[in-house]
């Protein structure tokens, strides 16, 4: 860039505004400030310093940090310093009141508490020349900025002033989830599952400092109904927790807690909504992170997606000085990334609403195996280099002797995968659906009249994935046996869909 287009650009975007003071305006805010220290940078926060912080701790990948270090190396030595890192990740799987810990991989977690993340991030910001206002709720049409940056979040109300003209969109989850925590840190982080009569109910849990950890718990609508749940709590206010239904789990997970109690924060049930826009931007508006976009949290998404979509949106700003190309640059560096992600979510999400079905129908190696497959960015070969006995453990009900070298451990699945027979009778589904336990494969389950499911449908890799999805939906909830067509190409994924029981078997002829 010149001096002249230097100077262009300085003129172009002489004022930014921040709409939202979470990850993503403040990392935002900090490196447009940063990246050219003349432009007037100002953060609205609607809350007050006072204002206790929602939530407790969030998780962040190596990936993300490396993203964060090469874009401002200060600010990823100051997320380091203030998180928790080097914890595994078990799955505790418990049989007559017995737990046993079953490796999932070892220690590349990293954790901060969500007011250490935020303090961290303001500070970096107003070190930078940024104002951060709090307790100011404004609006778009209130602010005179040459660039408004919407960052207020999975309810927006920028968002929704101009829903219609970006094409919004929410799909709320069938799952119920509660945010807690617990003074004390964990030894590690795991998930485990206890029952409460025929109630099953889920906990993640990880330690983001010394002294606290996170305890995510789940539910599903048939679990929250035989709990005597039935409905939200009425009588507990919108701002404060549900202290009914945290007694409960109090109980259900005592032997986890460490017979402590939970720490709630406006803790009470929710269902997780899944949010996508047509169109990232709106005149001089654009949107990031959870006002742009969610993507379910089993997959530790909101934060490293936030952090992600303020480095690009700042690089797009600093590369272009007409605001309208800043915003395209912007959408098209990040949202393939992202609908990848929500595609991987998506899986995941799905998993988890459905954990009923696969607890009583699996050992806990194969339960591990299914979990870390889960959304398709890890292979049996990739768990199996990471944790070997486990991996090899949930493969024991397809034979003896796998092959120890990994390389070779596809073609031992597929050579034991059910071999499809054409000529035999079967039912074939054309699968073009997104939804595996939608209302539409409802109907294509219906259908079913034999004992033998042929899923067919397009090549690419997604449209793999969701009719690996729907064989498995058929899988948990019948016997039959379930055949996936995919193209050649896609061994690895139908070995992992193999060995995880998705499907019976894979068809690369047709």
């Amino acid at each position: 860039m010149t001096k002249r287009q230097k100077e262009v650009h300085q003129m172009k975007h002489r004022s930014v505004a921040v709409i939202g003071g979470g990850p993503a305006g403040l990392f935002t805010a900090r490196l447009v400030k940063i990246a050219d220290p003349s432009v007037e940078v100002t953060v609205y926060e609607r809350n007050g310093t006072d204002t206790a912080t929602f939530g407790f701790g969030v998780g962040l990948t190596e990936a993300t940090m490396t993203n964060v270090g090469r874009a401002d190396p200060e600010a990823a030595e100051s997320i380091r310093a203030a998180s928790w890192a080097g914890h595994d990740l078990r799955l505790r799987h418990v049989i007559d009141d017995v737990a046993r810990d079953i490796p999932l991989h070892g220690a590349r977690n990293l954790a901060i508490g969500r007011a250490q993340l935020l303090d961290v991030l303001e500070r970096l910001a107003i070190g930078s020349g940024v104002v951060v206002r709090h307790g100011a709720r404004v609006t778009a049409a209130e602010l005179d900025a040459d660039v408004i940056v919407a960052a207020d979040g999975v309810r927006s109300a920028t968002r929704a002033a101009v829903a219609d003209e970006v094409g919004f969109t929410e799909t709320v989850g069938r799952g119920l989830y509660m945010w807690c925590g617990l003074n004390a840190a964990v030894r590690d982080a795991f998930f485990a599952a206890r029952w409460s009569g025929d109630a099953l109910f889920v906990t993640h849990a990880y330690p983001y400092d010394l002294n606290h950890s996170t305890f995510l718990l789940e539910t599903d609508e048939r679990s929250f109904a035989e709990a005597g749940l039935g409905a939200f709590d009425a009588t507990a206010p919108a701002s404060e927790s549900d202290e009914r239904s945290i007694a409960l789990l109090e109980k259900v997970f005592a032997e986890e807690l460490g017979y402590r109690r939970l720490l709630a924060n406006r803790s009470r049930w929710s269902r997780f909504s899944t949010v996508s826009l047509e169109r990232w931007s709106v005149r001089n508006t654009v949107f990031v992170g959870d006002t742009a976009h969610t993507a379910h949290y089993t997959l530790g998404s909101g934060t490293k997606l936030a952090l992600e979509d303020a480095i690009a949106l700042a690089r797009a700003l600093g590369e272009h000085d007409d605001r309208a190309e800043a915003f395209a640059a912007y959408e098209a560096a990040r949202r393939p990334a992202v609908e990848r992600f929500k595609h991987l979510a998506h899986r995941s999400q799905r998993w988890w609403e459905t954990y009923r079905l696969r607890v009583e129908a699996a050992t806990p190696e194969e339960i591990a195996l299914s979990y870390m497959t889960r959304a398709g960015n890890l292979s049996v070969r990739d768990f199996a280099d990471s944790e070997p006995a486990t991996a090899y453990a949930a493969l024991e009900r397809l034979g003896a002797h796998p092959p120890t070298d990994t390389g070779a451990l596809d073609g031992w699945i597929l050579s034991r995968a059910e071999t499809f027979d054409p000529t035999a009778q079967f039912d074939e589904v054309m699968w073009l659906g997104s939804d595996a336990w939608g209302q539409i494969a409802d109907k294509k389950i219906e259908g079913l009249t034999g004992d033998t499911v042929y899923v067919a449908g397009p090549p690419d890799a997604r449209s793999v994935d969701e009719r690996i999805d729907l064989a498995e939906r058929i899988k948990l909830t019948s016997n039959r046996t379930v055949f996936v067509a995919a193209p050649d190409e896609f061994r690895s994924v139908a070995a992992t869909a193999v060995a995880a029981a998705r499907c019976d078997g894979v068809d690369f002829t047709r």
